[in-house]
């Protein structure tokens, strides 16, 4: 298993306060890398304030960093000369060898972020978004939440919104050098998600909650999945308290779409929910 040092945190969106007048929230991104790139690394979401939480995530003040890109393939040494027999005349040395570098199937372009209007609950929630799309740095993994991780990407590109209710969703896309790539990881995504029951009431029982959460697929589609999480959550990688996380998965050729929102459950917060009957015309729209 990956140490913390090699695992890339994934943005995370948490609820900062919560005040008489309603809750303050704050999206703030953070990575970690393996190495520090010597390159400064580039603007993350973190440049535009804004909301909640997603599926999972905490704050942190840690900027992103890139792995440093390799460097050219270095030529092989001469061998050194040797003596045969009773002679000293050397050999003769062997020409230097360059290895031919390594050539990577150019992963392919992410597809355009979701037009606010069509979020889930657009007409209730009214998203808008956080800034312009973001092109984040990727390592070995990319974590969503507490239950599920990315692994393998080429690339990655983060939009975040805000709802009405001052609540965020966030739209990441993953691409892979090839389209079986993109079908491991998406696969993988979908078992992630399959024990995140266990995996949330495990969290919650080690922060001396309840364990009350409780996940369920909600829709599916040939290559798309969408999941409800409603729980207790621990703050960490989720804000804490009383909400409901909507995961949708989504894969289209090299390329994994992962979308999450998420309300918040507060005697202060809306009177609205959202209906889970439309989850599978989100994942249409997600495999546009």
């Amino acid at each position: 298993m990956p140490s913390r040092k090699a695992l890339i945190v994934r943005t995370t969106l948490a609820l900062s306060a919560v005040t008489a007048a309603g809750a303050a929230v704050a999206l703030s991104t953070g990575a970690e890398a393996a190495t520090p790139a010597a390159a400064p690394a580039p603007a993350t979401a973190s440049s535009h304030p804004t909301p909640g939480t997603t599926a999972g995530t905490t704050p942190t003040t840690t900027p992103a960093t890139q792995a440093p890109a390799p460097g050219a393939t270095p030529t092989d040494p001469a061998p050194a000369t040797t003596r045969h027999g009773t002679g000293d005349r050397p050999s003769p040395a062997a020409k230097p060898r360059t290895a031919e570098p390594t050539r990577h199937a150019a992963a392919p372009k992410p597809p355009a972020p979701l037009p606010a209007k069509s979020l889930p609950d657009s007409e209730a929630a009214r998203w808008k978004p956080m800034g312009p799309a973001n092109t984040r740095p990727v390592g070995p993994e990319t974590r969503l939440n507490e239950c599920a991780t990315v692994r393998g990407a080429a690339s990655w590109q983060q939009q975040g919104y805000v709802s009405a209710f001052k609540t965020p969703a966030i739209e990441d896309s993953f691409t892979f050098a090839t389209e079986a790539a993109a079908t491991g990881a998406y696969q993988n995504l979908v078992t992630d998600l399959a024990g995140c029951q266990d995996t949330s009431r495990e969290v919650q029982r080690k922060a001396g909650l309840t364990a009350d959460a409780r996940v369920e697929r909600t829709a599916a589609t040939a290559d798309g999945d969408a999941y409800r999480r409603q729980w207790t959550g621990v703050a960490g990688m989720s804000a804490p308290g009383a909400q409901t996380n909507h995961v949708y998965l989504v894969r289209r050729g090299a390329t994994v779409t992962v979308l999450e929102f998420t309300e918040m459950r507060t005697a202060s917060g809306p009177h609205h929910s959202y209906d889970i009957r439309d989850d599978r015309a989100t994942l249409a729209i997600l495999a546009r």
